[in-house]
């Protein structure tokens, strides 16, 4: 398991993913898997993924358990969206030289 091999861009690009999920530099990534074989290596990423994705899962979890908070967020962004749009769209009416509703 190395970076950079170009007869091997599989492999940089999960080292690049362990990397990154795991926040550890290249060097130490390098260090860690460089005598890895390709099963132990996987499982290795495997379960950095998954403890990476464990958050984010009790988020939307915690999220979609209230459909009222869920539809209160929903309605606000879509109010936000719409006043943007409007002011766009009016910008683009004026810029345009038609008449602003």
């Amino acid at each position: 398991m190395e970076f950079d091999n170009p007869e091997r861009p599989e492999c940089n690009n999960l080292l690049s993913i362990y990397q990154i999920i795991t926040g550890r530099t290249k060097e130490e990534v390098e260090h860690e898997c460089r005598d890895m074989n390709w099963g132990t290596f996987k499982a290795t990423l495997a379960d950095a993924l998954i403890d990476h994705l464990l958050p984010i899962q009790a988020r939307y979890s915690e999220i979609t358990s209230d459909p009222a908070y869920l539809d209160q967020i929903l309605s606000e962004g879509a109010r936000k969206a719409a006043d943007i749009a409007e002011t766009t769209l009016n910008n683009v009416y004026q810029a345009m030289g038609f008449l602003q509703r």
